[in-house]
């Protein structure tokens, strides 16, 4: 089942990626800003206000959700699953030379741990499992790695020119896309290697694993890749600026409410419109 969050607490699921239902909506200013899937459960977070959401459900209709207080700073903008379990990064994103990131974790999307801050000062945004191992990248260029989600340690010497806005695992590497084009592959989040750029103004904003290669998706283009160091560049047609794999489709949401279906990840079309923008999708099963 995919997934999609998003503006007015929204919340909407699909068995394939084509026919949508149960929708959910919130409250005005209600945004869910990410999602995963484990423990056979759809969870997402977000904020309201100076509070953090919470939600997470079994099967697309029934919820559990909760507010919790983030005191005007302490807002949650990512989430994973890994280690048997949710985790949840975040910070102040106007925070001036200090974003104070944290993590939540939960076993369930249902309850969850007190914030833990976490070294650094600049927030993670992105962050992907794998290979036992949490690895994310935030603002300012930073790239930061952890064994338990709780202690990170950071790639040394970025730069804030290699801010790497999206981030995936797959056969044994991670890849992060961004701007202009900019691709890197780590092992184990501290080493990055394999910088790589692509078209001015051809931004990657979404990178997936899609069974045996990576995918990574541009207004105007998208780009493949089966190690993230060779890449194959094809037009597309109609990308969305989000994006998840499952089940051999892709779904993407554009700009506004816009959620998009393809089998090649270059031909999307629209299959359903909402009046509230979508920040997120995953698919789960």
């Amino acid at each position: 089942m995919f997934l999609a969050v998003g503006n007015y607490g929204q919340r909407l699921v699909s068995p394939n990626g084509i026919d949508w239902s149960n929708l959910v909506l919130g409250k005005d200013g209600e945004v869910f800003r990410a999602a995963a899937f484990g423990n056979g459960r759809w969870v997402a977070v977000g904020t309201y206000g100076g509070d953090n959401l919470f939600a997470s459900t079994p099967d697309g209709i029934n919820w559990t959700s909760q507010m919790r207080d983030a005191r005007f700073s302490a807002f949650v903008r990512g989430l994973t699953f890994g280690h048997d379990a949710f985790l949840a990064i975040g910070g102040d994103p106007g925070g001036v030379g200090d974003s104070k990131p944290f993590v939540v974790t939960s076993p369930d999307g249902v309850t969850w741990s007190d914030i833990t801050p976490i070294a650094g000062k600049n927030i993670l945004r992105r962050v992907a499992f794998g290979d036992g191992k949490f690895v994310g990248v935030g603002d300012r260029g930073r790239r930061a790695a952890s064994a338990d989600g709780r202690t990170w340690s950071d790639a040394p010497d970025v730069k804030a020119i290699d801010t790497l806005v999206d981030i995936a695992f797959g056969h044994g590497v991670f890849v992060g896309v961004g701007l202009n084009g900019l691709r890197m592959i780590t092992h184990d989040g501290i080493a990055w290697s394999d910088r790589q750029l692509g078209e001015e103004g051809e931004h990657l904003n979404s990178v997936l694993w899609a069974a045996d290669r990576f995918v990574a998706i541009a207004q105007g283009a998208t780009l493949f890749s089966s190690d993230g160091i060779k890449w194959t560049r094809q037009e597309n047609h109609n990308a969305p600026l989000i994006a998840a794999w499952g089940n051999g489709v892709f779904v993407g949401a554009a700009w506004r409410g816009r959620l998009l279906h393809s089998t090649d990840a270059v031909h999307w079309k629209e299959v359903h419109k909402s009046p509230y923008h979508f920040e997120a999708i995953v698919y789960g099963g």
